[in-house]
């Protein structure tokens, strides 16, 4: 799909994203990590109704709406990053994410289970 002219008309959402020399700091420190990749993440974000009738796209068969958050909506990322902070909230002292990655760490092997 080529959404370059929704994009084009569409609000910016300005959540921040991680920076990645922090995240890796925090990192740096823990004796294990264990990383999480969100397999097809943005495809576990559903979309309101008037987001679907936006996401529409044509093809030879007919028109078809995403039930869910496509890939190439300029403001997919930072709705994804937002739904994965919220999820780690309380959790910064041993969980981080960058978009669909997330890492676990700490000091002790005791600690990490």
């Amino acid at each position: 799909m080529d959404y370059r002219k929704l994009n084009a008309v569409s609000r910016p959402d300005n959540y921040p994203m991680p920076c990645t020399n922090e995240l890796l700091k925090k990192l740096g420190r823990a004796q294990f990590i264990s990383t999480l990749d969100l397999t097809k993440g943005y495809w576990q974000v559903p979309l309101d109704q008037s987001a679907k009738e936006r996401s529409a796209f044509l093809t030879h068969v007919g028109l078809y709406e995403f039930n869910v958050l496509p890939f190439g909506l300029r403001n997919a990322p930072a709705t994804f990053q937002k739904l994965v902070d919220g999820l780690l909230a309380g959790l910064g002292k041993y969980a981080v994410a960058y978009l669909d990655h997330v890492a676990i760490f700490s000091d002790s092997w005791a600690e990490h289970l």
